[in-house]
């Protein structure tokens, strides 16, 4: 990693000595000397990594060169930082203080000239060469020959290539190219090898070319190897068009198969290039092609691409058994249970069990098999076809810049599940995002994000609530972490979290995990970017905290404090800090203002009475939490309107805002990278006639996906909830809106998949109450096209989704909860899955229609206090439930018999029923398919039904809490014991 910390460091002396600010204490000379030797030593690191894995006195001056390196680092920052502060107060130059910071920094440049002098000496003991750093890669061959002795776990993921190359593309008129995608050492080139010698394959495809690509994508050389393969015989030198003209003779009108294994190229004009010669061939004829980059699948595929899945555990056991053992001998029983855990550290990966079998081999002795089951397994010995050698290749197509991002990940312990936009905060804290023309830093993190994503570094990518979490599989992890622990040293901790109730981080080069937090730790640690003081329960932050002039990232989130102490202020550099969830916080310093840096102000689930003033002269600032309104100057939602805010934002007390005029400033439809919005009414008084003005002028940007409208008391919402402005809104919750007569059309908003509605008008008839307009111009007539998830509570009088309904409405409903809305008519709908009824009051109305729902898999019916009976007909036609939940029915006595129609039910929990008395005899006879059943504190029931006993699916019975039933079911001697006596797992208890 020493060769992308040095690039970085170029990149900034390169920047600063442009800069005006350098001029300020005379020191140009020395840091263009500093420059140009980093260069000079830049040039051999390419080298001194790869050589480093197997010679420790190389590592150890490669530790040296990074403390070196991080040692400028920090005189760099401090200069900046405080020549910044210099240049800005009244003194300029001339401040007091000026003369003791040259003497200062001319003593540490002294210092570091020493070392680096003595590092660059050092140097010539290890003969390095020099080398282009970017993309300097050994090239790996390949052949079409199986060498596998048997091949685990493929075979299925063989037959689906052979089925699409033969059968789905057969009568292709364009070049079909399949790309299979996965990480190093996952088997694509094996899988492939087994396509490519597959019978079938070779009775319908002709001829068949293997060519082994690697990072070399040169049009002349693959076309020359291609025609060489096919005529089996070396061509003599030739221009590129000779070689077109004899290679398209070759191809013209055949079936062929072109297998390019081991792809790197990313550059789509030289794969057009080739991809134009290739195509004079018959329909059916294919590329198939491996890969380890998603953007090279998407360049070349015309052909999803195929993600190659991690091997099963046993079938890893079977390859390392077979590499450990070879077909001969008794295996030892202790070994195979040691070589169970072993195989652990494979993750899914076959390269990692034929290697980590292969160190095995030979050996016999438990120790020696235990001693590789506790190391990790960059210790242990590795030849250049073995896994990490496989993997550091996709290290070292990295570019320079997205290296230390990669290895910074090492920090996390496995199978953490990362947020994106978090670890985006530590890559800018740690200063490995360099800026690039107009980008800001958090599009330019993104883009690194997105980068190693593609390349296979990242998996396992989920969305929630508009944030973005990902993993790392354990093998990229292993490769981050030795490459981080190789080049890094202890002596210059940069990063430092405090092991509170929860801690996501481990001590890894510059990051160090410490089990306590005292004040010293502030004075011990200077170099700090990152701090994590978060979960401590400190009711107390130290003023020592403004002494930390580098740090960039101060999370101290779920704590104590009160007040934070004014000396924060002076961190001139923090860009991220984070106060979510502490609760006793109510304000945060007046002074908050001078954080010039700070880009993400996280205040999420806290109880600040007000925001600090003038938070609009941080113009930095891109991500706010909250944003509570205020009513003097400097306070007022005005202050919003410089901010270019990201992600996420709660407006509070909005009414507050006295008119339009000052809702406009707030320049909302603006913010294009504002992703989710807040906004809530909390105080019963203020300007009730201007909020529908004031909402009109808080239009946000089209690029919203979430939006929350909170105590809004005008008579409607606004006129920008519609289809153009809200065209990418994916959820939409409406509460406390009592004064709302009716609703804007949700039903044409073309990707909203959750609505929640809840506590609105009394008045309220339906959701959707204008008739449909189909002469609009509108394109669809579909009411709710992507709706997924709707919940409805506390409408006393709404009686259904649409006034005018149609075939059209809701296609892809999946999720639906009514609670608290006695009149409710559930509409037939066709595909909700799983309905939620709740209310304290007979819902007799929605439950009667709830056997609309024909697809229908959980029902939940909860909190009725009234009824005592549920109807006949609810359970008809639900032919398709699997779980049915009955909760906090208080006054119900039994069951309908209809219950007995729900032949596919599986799981069936009644609970907290104080009233009920039987089951239903007739009831339950017909729950053929029961597997689970719950009775739980229903004290009232008598006893369990007859027709149990021939309920043979029945494997799970739990009761508690019934004690009438719990005597009458005792082992062997109760009353009911016969009706429960076949079911395998029986617990009844009190």
């Amino acid at each position: 990693m020493a060769e992308a910390v040095v690039k970085v460091l170029i990149d900034n002396l390169t920047s600063f000595l442009k800069g005006e600010i350098v001029l300020l204490f005379g020191f140009e000379n020395e840091f263009q000397r500093l420059s140009s030797m980093f260069s000079t030593i830049q040039a051999v690191l390419e080298d001194a990594q790869e050589k480093q894995l197997n010679d420790k006195p190389l590592e150890n001056w490669l530790q040296k060169l990074n403390v070196a390196t991080y040692e400028v680092d920090d005189i760099l920052d401090e200069y900046k930082t405080k020549a910044t502060r210099f240049s800005q107060s009244a003194y300029g130059c001339y401040h007091p203080k000026v003369i003791p910071f040259r003497h200062k920094v001319g003593k540490r440049m002294d210092q570091v000239m020493k070392k680096l002098h003595a590092i660059a000496e050092e140097r010539k003991n290890f003969h390095l060469h020099e080398k282009i750093i970017e993309r300097q890669v050994v090239r790996r061959e390949t052949g079409f020959v199986l060498t596998e002795p048997q091949v685990y776990g493929r075979a299925k993921e063989k037959d689906e290539i052979v089925k699409i190359l033969i059968n789905n593309v057969s009568d292709a008129q364009e070049l079909s190219v399949l790309p299979i995608l996965g990480m190093g050492g996952l088997g694509k080139t094996t899988l492939a090898q087994m396509v490519f010698n597959d019978q079938t394959v070779t009775e319908h495809l002709y001829p068949k070319i293997w060519i082994c690509v690697s990072n070399d994508f040169d049009e002349k050389r693959l076309i020359k190897a291609i025609i060489e393969s096919i005529e089996g015989k070396s061509l003599s030198d030739m221009d590129l068009a000779p070689l077109q003209k004899k290679l398209q003779e070759l191809l013209n009108g055949k079936r062929y198969l072109l297998v390019l294994d081991d792809v790197w190229n990313e550059d789509q004009q030289k794969w057009a290039n080739l991809r134009a010669v290739l195509k004079v061939g018959a329909s059916g004829a294919s590329v198939l092609t491996t890969t380890r980059l998603e953007k090279v699948g998407s360049i070349m595929g015309t052909l999803q691409p195929y993600e190659l899945s991690n091997l099963s555990q046993e079938d890893c056991w079977l390859l390392l058994m077979q590499r450990a053992f070879g077909y001969q001998e008794e295996i030892n029983p202790n070994l195979v249970a040691i070589g169970m855990e072993i195989v652990k550290k494979c993750g899914g990966v076959p390269l990692a069990a034929k290697t980590l079998g292969g160190i095995l081999r030979f050996k016999r002795e438990e120790r020696e098999w235990e001693h590789v089951r506790d190391s990790e397994i960059w210790n242990l010995p590795q030849d250049e076809s073995s896994i990490l050698p496989a993997l550091r290749l996709s290290y070292h197509h990295l570019p320079l810049d997205l290296r230390q991002c990669f290895v910074y990940c090492a920090v996390f312990p496995k199978d953490t599940e990362m947020k994106k936009e978090e670890l985006i905060a530590f890559w800018m804290a740690h200063g490995f995002l360099l800026s690039k023309g107009n980008l800001e830093l958090e599009d330019v993190g993104n883009e690194v994000w997105n980068e190693l994503y593609l390349r296979s570094f990242f998996q396992e990518i989920k969305v929630k609530s508009g944030k973005t979490y990902f993993s790392m599989h354990d093998l990229i992890h292993d490769m981050a972490t030795s490459l981080f622990t190789a080049s890094t040293s202890g002596s210059n901790i940069r990063e430092i979290n405090v092991k509170g109730y929860y801690s996501h981080k481990m001590s890894i080069g510059f990051a160090k995990v410490v089990s306590s937090y005292s004040p010293s730790l502030l004075k011990r640690f200077v170099s700090l970017r990152v701090l994590n003081l978060s979960n401590l329960k400190l009711g107390q932050l130290p003023s020592s905290i403004g002494d930390l002039v580098h740090l960039r990232y101060l999370n101290l989130s779920s704590n104590s404090m009160r007040s934070l102490p004014k000396q924060l202020c002076k961190l001139q550099n923090l860009q991220t800090l984070d106060l979510q969830d502490c609760l006793p916080l109510r304000c945060l310093p007046k002074q908050t203002s001078k954080l010039v840096s700070l880009r993400n102000l996280l205040l999420d689930h806290n109880l600040l009475k007000s925001m600090p003033p003038r938070i609009g002269s941080l113009t930095c600032l891109k991500t706010l939490g909250q944003f509570i309104v205020g009513r003097k100057k400097g306070y007022q939602l005005g202050a919003l309107g410089s901010l270019n805010l990201y992600g996420s934002i709660e407006i509070t007390h909005l009414e507050r805002v006295k008119n339009d005029k000052d809702a406009k400033k707030a320049n909302l439809s603006a913010k294009a990278n504002l992703h989710s919005l807040s906004m809530r009414w909390d105080e019963p008084y203020g300007y009730e006639s201007e909020e529908v003005k004031v909402i009109e002028a808080l239009k946000p940007h089209p690029n919203l996906k979430f939006l929350e409208i909170i105590g809004f008391r005008g008579i409607h919402l606004p006129e920008w909830m519609n289809h153009s402005v809200l065209k990418n809104i994916v959820s939409i919750v409406i509460k406390d809106c009592r004064n709302c007569l009716c609703l804007p059309p949700f039903g044409d908003l073309p990707c909203l998949e959750s609505l929640k509605l809840s506590w609105g008008s009394a008045d309220m008839e339906y959701v959707e109450e204008v008739d449909i307009d189909v002469d609009s111009g509108f394109p669809t007539r579909i009411r709710f096209p992507s709706l997924r998830k709707l919940a409805i509570w506390g409408f006393g009088n709404l009686k259904g989704l649409l006034k005018k309904e149609g075939e059209e409405q809701f296609p892809v409903l999946e999720e639906m909860t009514i609670n608290g809305c006695p009149m409710f008519v559930i509409p037939t709908l066709s595909s909700v899955k799983t309905l939620k009824v709740l209310g304290d009051k007979s819902e007799a109305i929605v439950l009667r229609s709830i056997y609309k729902l024909t697809t229908l898999t959980s029902l939940y019916i909860i909190n009725n206090y009234e009824a005592t009976s549920l109807p006949e007909e609810m359970f008809k036609s639900l032919a398709n439930l699997k779980y049915l939940n009955i909760s906090f029915f208080k006054n119900l006595k039994g069951l309908p018999t209809s219950l007995a129609s729900l032949n596919a039910l599986k799981h069936l929990r009644i609970q907290w029923c104080d009233a009920l008395e039987s089951l239903a005899e007739e009831g339950l006879d017909g729950l053929t398919s029961l597997t689970e059943l719950f009775v739980e504190h229903c004290e009232m029931l008598k006893c369990l039904p007859e027709g149990l006993q021939h309920l043979t699916a029945l494997k799970n019975l739990i009761i508690t809490h019934c004690p009438i039933v719990e005597k009458r079911c005792e082992k062997g001697i109760g009353e009911d014991w016969h009706k429960i006596a076949h079911i395998p797992n029986v617990k009844i208890y009190s």
